[in-house]
């Protein structure tokens, strides 16, 4: 017993002496607009270079933290896994440049090749809770990474897993496109070998990445894509943006086989924001120019995914102004989920939501208004964009899809309205899947976008194959089947149904207001605020103050 005592303590003593071991090994490295190379400071300590070399002084670049790497010529990150990169506030050229070519060699930086002058993947901490961080040392005053000569990406997570970016602002300095169609001067020059601009094609590009946080970033003006990431794992973001680029905000294809970009486990998104996606950034300025859709050869999703695993989960997201869909999870192949709750989707010019599978839409309000050829008319912002844009694939707010067999889809306290064909439009390559439509106010006051009449309510395929339950809805002037169920049928009397400035808060007198049903109950609204026993239909409580609306600002 006494042995085995022994056994036990001594087990307890090593597992205390090597825990520390391995969280002290964790470094904290620094990088400063004066700080210096590699060959001149440490990167350990947050000052400037001063003149001599292998000071304890801050790095000058992300890149010296992360250097490019080849297979013929490999190169070891300066950072370990589970360390802490800490910028300062600042500008941050990010690819190829005379000062890469000193660093790094005409090897990893050629000219030829510029687009690879890149900084490699960030290191994987050891595990979930000691995390590679790689962070700005203020988030209100973002250090600036800014990708150049058509460099591929300004930050790679490609393997990467059990690491955190917060605080960070990714952009380029052009207002180019790559491959853009309609005009060849707001094309990026592709011409390797010599100076080829100020863009980059990517903010973040990730593959084969779990147990990964994003915080606090701003990612806009790309030439391709804000985000380009598949085949992730357990990926929670936080108030992230991610504004104005030329092909599409989050991009979750991969490339290749249409099945060889799927995700799993949980991806968690609280307040995000994605907007203007197909269009680019007039830099200096942030004017939104340049936007263009599929009928110009360009794409415009907001936030899409390829064929795809996992359990997705948006909260308080905005997604609007993209030149195509909104929010395309309809490539989720059923074996997940999906729940939107409390976020608000507008202005999109295809479908707003697309959703597969077991999924949930919750006090969320979706302004279908797609028509983008009229509402962008005589500005800048229009582009190449023709009318054969608007409302694509007819432009219903919310699609619904079912790949497999006897799922539900809830869609709950939620305001939606459009000029699509449809505010809720099901599909099945299944069998007895099923949509339930509780406490919504489906507002089909204005007409479908070719104008001869009403947007319809629901529809389920042909002989509505897609069997729908109606649960206290208030439904008004929508196309199909008169009043459905137990709903109310008239005009919801909301703030302002002007599509521009959509408020779906109730006005006094509304039928809205006290009529939900029981059946069915949720204790907040759109804005978090508490609903009453006798709460009201729609996305919006009723309240006899306006409600603010500052959390969906563009």
């Amino acid at each position: 017993m006494l042995e085995e005592f022994g056994k036990l303590a001594f087990s307890a003593i090593l597992v205390c002496a090597v825990f520390p071991l391995t969280t002290a090994r964790a470094a904290t490295y620094y990088i400063r607009t004066d700080g210096g190379t590699a060959a001149q400071c440490t990167g350990l300590a947050n000052a400037a270079y001063s003149g001599s070399r292998h000071q304890a002084c801050a790095w000058n670049s992300p890149m010296e933290a992360l250097p490019p790497t080849a297979k013929n010529q490999p190169m070891k990150p300066r950072i370990a896994g589970g360390d802490t990169l800490v910028i300062a506030p600042g500008s941050y050229g990010i690819g190829y440049s005379a000062q890469a070519v000193a660093a790094f060699g005409s090897n990893l930086c050629d000219a030829n090749y510029s687009y690879d002058c890149v900084p490699q993947a960030v290191p994987s901490g050891p595990d979930p809770q000691h995390p590679t961080i790689i962070k700005g040392a203020s988030c209100t005053a973002k250090p600036e990474l800014w990708g150049m000569q058509g460099a591929s990406h300004v930050l790679s997570l490609d393997g990467s897993s059990n690491v955190t970016l917060e605080c960070l602002e990714l952009t380029d300095h052009s207002a180019c496109i790559v491959f853009y169609k309609p005009d060849p001067a707001g094309a990026c020059n592709r011409n390797w070998g010599a100076d080829v601009g100020a863009w980059a094609s990517t903010g973040i590009h990730a593959r084969d990445s779990g147990d990964v946080t994003l915080r606090d970033l701003n990612i806009h003006g790309f030439a391709s894509s804000g985000v380009n990431a598949g085949r992730l794992r357990d990926w929670t973001v936080e108030r992230v943006t991610i504004r104005a680029n030329g092909w599409s905000g989050w991009d979750g294809d991969l490339g290749g086989n249409d099945h060889s970009s799927a995700n799993s486990g949980k991806l968690v998104f609280d307040q995000l924001t994605i907007a203007w996606s197909g269009c680019t950034e007039n830099y200096p300025a942030s004017s939104v120019i340049h936007c263009w859709g599929q009928n110009e050869g360009g794409y415009g999703d907001g936030f899409a995914e390829a064929w795809t695993g996992g359990d997705w989960v948006f909260t308080r997201a905005n997604i609007h102004d993209n030149t195509q869909d909104g929010l395309d999870l309809l490539y989720n192949n059923g074996t997940g989920s999906t729940k939107v709750v409390q976020s608000r989707f507008s202005g999109n010019a295809g479908n707003q939501i697309k959703i597969s599978g077991p999924s949930s839409i919750v006090n969320s309000v979706v302004v279908g208004n797609c028509m983008w050829t009229q509402q962008k008319a005589g500005t800048t912002m229009l582009g190449a964009m023709q009318a054969a844009d608007d409302c694509r694939a007819l432009g219903s707010a919310v699609e619904v899809d079912f790949p497999l067999s006897n799922q539900l889809a809830a869609l709950a306290f939620d305001t939606i309205t459009g000029q699509g064909d449809g505010l809720v439009d099901a599909s099945q390559s299944g069998k007895g899947n099923k949509v339930a439509l509780a406490n919504d106010i489906l507002d089909g006051r204005h007409s479908d976008k070719r104008g001869d009449e009403p947007t319809f309510g629901y529809y389920g395929g042909d002989d509505n194959a897609v069997a729908v339950s109606w649960i206290g809805n208030l439904v008004h002037g929508v196309r199909h089947g008169g009043c459905p169920g137990d709903s109310i049928c008239q005009d919801p009397m909301l703030r302002d149904p002007a599509f521009a400035s959509y408020d779906p808060a109730p006005r006094p007198g509304s039928s809205a207001i006290a009529a939900a049903s029981s059946k069915v109950v949720v204790a907040t609204d759109f804005y978090g605020h508490p609903r009453p026993v006798r709460a009201s239909i729609g996305a919006v409580e009723y309240a006899p103050l306006s409600l603010s609306r500052s959390q969906f600002r563009n």
